[in-house]
């Protein structure tokens, strides 16, 4: 049965992503190389060489802009990935990457939109951020699944089939956070497995929750 159990998510994502690991190792990897080679070398300042990188601490603005299009770029298409892997529908390919522009747009809005809101809550001693990013942490997917869905629609919807289900989300959440430190604790490069992992879990709460919203109208 499905249900929002630590033991069943994760237990199911790792069976998942030992089944795709190669191309979801290499699409992590690569993921970390392009953004971690953008922030070195935009590092280095105007004018100036790799000698200098010590010298500056900050990135300059361009670097910043391409980092956030790289990540946007692939946010969207491994969520597109983890949508098919827990659907059994394939694995993850350069088609993933290959969605409308609306739906990198709407993406981009969703986690503007959502980020801004937990924030807010997270100044609001602490506890409201965690209430909101459970309520609001599956909007993304929902625009990656259903592209047609609008930016407030995907919120809406988000905090719809999550309500009654808060504890259970901060919980898993937080197992999250331990598979994420304890891959960078094995010498960082079991992080390349834990990310994965940790995305394919939140896909599968997003589709356990949506099966029982469905079956909520239903009845």
């Amino acid at each position: 049965m499905e249900d929002l159990s630590v033991s069943y998510i994760f237990g199911q994502a790792w069976d998942l992503t030992r089944k795709h690991l190669l191309p979801l190792l290499v699409a992590t990897l690569l993921l970390f190389l392009i953004t971690g080679g953008i922030s070195f070398f935009t590092m280095i300042p105007p004018g100036g060489s790799l000698g200098d990188i010590s010298q500056s601490t900050d990135q300059n603005p361009a670097g910043s802009l391409v980092s956030a299009i790289v990540n946007l770029i692939y946010g969207v298409g491994l969520l597109t990935a983890y949508l098919r892997i827990c659907r059994n529908q394939g694995t993850l390919d350069f088609n993933c990457f290959n969605r409308p522009l609306s739906v990198y747009l709407k993406y981009f809005c969703v986690c503007l939109l959502s980020g801004i809101i937990i924030f807010i809550g997270f100044l609001l001693l602490i506890v409201p951020g965690f209430y909101l990013a459970a309520r609001l942490g599956l909007s993304t997917l929902r625009i990656v699944d259903e592209p047609e869905t609008g930016v407030i629609d995907a919120l809406k919807y988000s905090w719809n089939i999550t309500r009654g289900h808060v504890l259970e989300l901060i919980g898993l959440g937080i197992v999250a956070i331990f598979v994420i430190l304890l891959g960078y604790l094995c010498c960082c490069v079991g992080v390349l497995v834990a990310a994965p992992v940790v995305g394919i879990a939140a896909t599968l709460i997003y589709l356990v929750l949506s099966n029982q919203e469905a079956v909520r109208k239903i009845d």
